[in-house]
């Protein structure tokens, strides 16, 4: 199976180009919108936190500064037109996001919003949409 045939493989190879590309310039933090709402980042150097970041994506332990940035990301993608390099660095936060909550064989680093209703409020929602039908099929 070649590495891009499942998420997995994908990611890795997300991963994999983004650490090899990213010159680790910052202008993808400069561009956000969001760093002003996060205390941890008022200060903050841009190249200094997008490295911090890389190392989420490297598995390894995550600085304050990197959860920082990824906790407010809001994916409104500003930041993927300010890459010099074509990095999608919205997608290098969500699956640095990924990463932080465990979710990518790491130790979990950061709380989630965790739902265990989640599913069933999904449901719920596609009841009012669906027909009997569309739900039936759904739920197999």
């Amino acid at each position: 199976m070649a590495k891009s045939d499942n998420l997995s493989g994908f990611l890795d190879g997300f991963i994999d180009d983004t650490l090899t590309r990213c010159t680790r310039c910052g202008s993808c933090f400069e561009a956000c919108p969001m760093t002003p709402y996060a205390e941890g980042l008022a200060r903050a150097e841009a190249p200094e936190v997008v490295g911090d970041l890389l190392r989420v994506l490297a598995r390894e332990p995550a600085t304050p500064q990197a959860l920082d940035w990824i906790k407010v990301c809001t994916q409104s993608a500003t930041c993927i037109k300010a890459c010099p390099e074509d990095i999608n660095a919205m997608l290098m936060l969500r699956v640095a996001r990924m990463g932080a909550l465990g979710s990518l064989g790491g130790p979990r680093q950061m709380d989630g919003r965790d739902d265990p209703l989640f599913f069933r409020r999904i449901t719920a929602f596609a009841e009012t949409q669906f027909t009997d039908e569309e739900l039936a099929k759904w739920h197999r």
